[in-house]
């Protein structure tokens, strides 16, 4: 979305021109009002910009037969995202602190329906019938956990099999 912060200027002859078909900032091009709707217009235009021309939003999908959700090139189990949902039902606005008990979601659950929402967030309608939003930096979050796990434990593997090796063998 934009990154900046407005204070828009409401007038009541900006209401009145506006509403008569005469815009105020077209009668008043120099005006302190006039800059601030020129500053958010283009703030505007360079976003549209943005969206129409970067890739924001990963590409996903469910695979039935996997039983996984991809996301670019890489996926997560549908249960580990439906227990990563942060709205109000699943998590206490003012603590932080997670009401949703993990463990009540079934691996089984898959999603109904997944939509963007803007270029900023993917909207998910699950199988127990929740519907969760998720930011896309939420679910790359995730997905960059995922891998530092999968490689800590592969290297926890690899320090475990050396060790075995250098183990006298018993005859």
């Amino acid at each position: 979305g934009i990154e900046h912060t407005y204070s828009m200027p409401l007038m009541n002859k900006i209401a009145a021109n506006g509403d008569s078909g005469n815009p105020f900032i077209l009668e008043h091009p120099d005006s302190p009002q006039a800059v601030i709707y020129m500053d958010l217009a283009k703030s505007v235009v360079s976003e549209v910009a943005k969206s129409k021309f970067k890739k924001n939003r990963p590409d996903i999908n469910f695979d039935a037969d996997d039983h996984l959700i991809n996301v670019d090139d890489d996926s997560i189990a549908p249960a580990e995202l439906r227990r990563a949902c942060r709205c109000a039902a699943c998590v206490e606005e003012m603590t932080g602190r997670q009401i949703l008990v993990p463990s009540s979601i079934p691996d089984s659950v898959k999603p109904f329906k997944m939509a963007p929402t803007g270029n900023y967030a993917l909207s998910v309608d699950w199988s127990d019938g929740h519907r969760s939003l998720y930011p896309y930096r939420q679910i790359k979050s995730l997905l960059q956990s995922n891998r530092e796990e999968q490689q800590k434990r592969e290297e926890e593997e690899e320090e475990e099999k050396k060790k075995n090796e250098m183990e006298p063998q018993e005859a």
